[in-house]
């Protein structure tokens, strides 16, 4: 019986040998004194060692009676030596393919090196990178540019006498809030706080008398435009 090579008894080695234990062992049963051994051979070893046999069987007038699995034989031998040169020449060529292909992606990635290196020479700012495509390093931010000015800056009447409460919403990448209180609108302006909360207090203001208050907030571009000024009259 021809051995199945999706058995999983059948065994490959590199594509060009094989051996099935099984089919070794019916051949041993069936021929007690011709030793075939036919698993030691490579296919091309295979097939060399079986076409002496083929051509001093075909003609032989002792096994006269075997013309036909004589013929048999020599169709299957013929016909696995076309299929180990297609075999052998199809591997070549993808061979070949795979220089080809593996070739091919180093040049895209030295290409992709190359435009990257340009990206950046270009410019170092991140969100302009991100607006190429391109994908940053961990940890690598965006730097925040010029503050606004506090959004809903207002101030309120302090818990205690002379003291009035400012306050605005949080802005992203603030670093400091600068609040300052005047007279008149126009200024001169007294500073009051210099801190990172959106709230602060100023004290020791004269009960009574109307206060003029601002409020900016400071990044790393600097400071941004005032919020205010408002009036408070000082509780």
């Amino acid at each position: 019986m021809a051995t199945r090579w999706n058995e999983p008894n059948a065994k490959w080695n590199d594509g060009s040998t094989w051996a099935s234990a099984s089919a070794e062992s019916k051949i041993k049963r069936m021929t007690k004194l011709i030793k075939l051994g036919l698993s030691r051979f490579n296919i091309v070893g295979l097939i060399a060692y079986l076409q002496p046999i083929i051509t001093k069987m075909t003609g032989n007038t002792t096994f006269t009676t075997l013309a036909t699995k004589t013929t048999a034989l020599g169709t299957a031998v013929t016909a696995l030596e076309t299929a180990n040169t297609n075999y052998n020449a199809a591997l070549s060529t993808a061979n070949q393919l795979m220089i080809v292909r593996d070739n091919a992606v180093i040049t895209v990635e030295n290409a992709a090196q190359d435009l990257a290196a340009g990206a950046e020479g270009v410019t170092k700012d991140p969100a302009l990178l991100k607006s190429g495509g391109w994908d940053l390093v961990s940890g690598t931010t965006t730097p925040v540019g010029p503050m606004s000015a506090p959004a809903n800056f207002h101030v309120t009447a302090g818990d205690n006498p002379g003291e009035v409460d400012a306050m605005c919403d949080p802005q992203k990448g603030v670093q400091t809030h600068i609040g300052e209180w005047a007279t008149t609108p126009d200024g001169p302006w007294t500073q009051f706080y210099v801190g990172k909360k959106s709230s602060c207090a100023a004290t020791s203001l004269t009960s009574g008398a109307l206060g003029w208050f601002r409020m900016a907030a400071v990044g790393a571009a600097g400071r941004g435009p005032w919020a205010g000024p408002i009036s408070k009259r000082v509780p």
